[in-house]
């Protein structure tokens, strides 16, 4: 349909939560790892990048990161975002490393599920688009996300924020990563 399509991968967490079937984890082999990432992106035809589904335990280690670009075959034309499912993530810098465009999240939309809150969080992504030039939200296809999503193109134009893709943003964007 036209559209910009991403793998969300799933990752190892820290703590109890289950990220989902085919996640990386700490405890696999490069060979698993890869074919983990190959499995991922062959449900994803034509997929222009990817993100991390939680996976706050894989991404805060460097050394695990390296391996999880390492072990993946990945094109450099793909884009990595960054979730940032732990404050001291290392997955874009890992990911730069490996030859890949990557980028960090700005604006989690639906941590609070409800409208009022994922609105609260659009208006925040809009006013840091405004403020830096930029900003890239995350969120969930939940009911009350998509919801406040449906006018998305109207707050943006009202405000003067252009929505661009992810790829169109990281043909822009700095090849620095904020510290």
């Amino acid at each position: 349909a036209g559209r910009e399509v991403f793998v969300h991968l799933p990752m190892e967490p820290i703590g109890v939560e289950d990220p989902g079937p085919y996640a990386l984890t700490e405890f696999q082999s490069a060979d698993e790892m890869a074919a983990r990432i190959a499995w991922a992106f062959s449900r994803v035809p034509g997929a222009t990048g990817f993100n991390n589904h939680m996976g706050s335990r894989l991404t805060s280690d460097r050394r695990l990161m390296d391996t999880v670009f390492a072990a993946a075959d990945l094109p450099a034309s793909l884009i990595f975002v960054d979730s940032l499912t732990h404050p001291r993530s290392q997955a874009a810098y890992s990911a730069r490393d490996a030859g890949l465009k990557a980028l960090t999240r700005d604006v989690f939309l639906d941590h609070a599920p409800d409208e009022a809150s994922v609105s609260a969080q659009l208006n925040l992504a809009l006013a840091l688009a405004l403020q830096n030039g930029q900003a890239i939200a995350i969120g969930h296809p939940r009911p009350q996300t998509l919801a406040v999503l449906a006018d998305l193109t109207r707050r943006a134009e009202a405000v003067g924020v252009e929505l661009v893709t992810v790829q169109a943003l990281s043909a822009t964007a700095s090849s620095e990563i904020e510290s």
